[in-house]
């Protein structure tokens, strides 16, 4: 498992252009493309649940709920088969699984270098705020 670094940077725009793009403080970007799982907390009467969301294709009665701007990511971790599990302030998180075919996610960070989830799973990582014996070129998915 590898944490992010946007761990502790406020959300400070949110937008659907090619996907669900998070522009976050200290110059990052999370971008997914993907369809993620979005968990919702438990408000007055209504149970916590979770909603499926494609960031491609949107419906109207689902884009309030993408609202994550003001929150603060609390947890972006990467687990070794791809899956990105971020959570924020608010309560909201979302997790998105690698796809066999395509890219299901990509972060930039300005201050610290590059990560994508390639198609089948695998992990890219480049790092520019770290030692060069620290980085992680290419992580493999793991298969059963």
């Amino acid at each position: 498992m590898i944490t992010q670094w946007i761990e502790a940077c406020e959300v400070q725009r949110v937008s659907l252009v090619g996907g669900l793009v998070l522009t976050m403080a200290d110059y990052n970007e999370l971008v997914v493309t993907r369809p993620l799982r979005l968990s919702l907390p438990a408000v007055g009467a209504h149970p916590a649940e979770d909603v499926m969301v494609d960031p491609n294709d949107v419906p109207n009665h689902q884009r309030p709920l993408l609202n994550f701007a003001g929150s603060v990511c609390t947890l972006a971790t990467c687990e070794d088969d791809g899956t990105l599990r971020v959570e924020f302030s608010n309560g909201y998180g979302f997790t998105v699984a690698a796809d066999e075919c395509f890219a299901a996610w990509e972060l930039y960070g300005k201050r610290h270098g590059y990560m994508a989830c390639l198609p089948g799973g695998r992990v890219r990582v480049v790092r520019h705020d770290m030692p060069a014996d620290d980085l992680v070129s290419e992580r493999p998915a793991v298969r059963p």
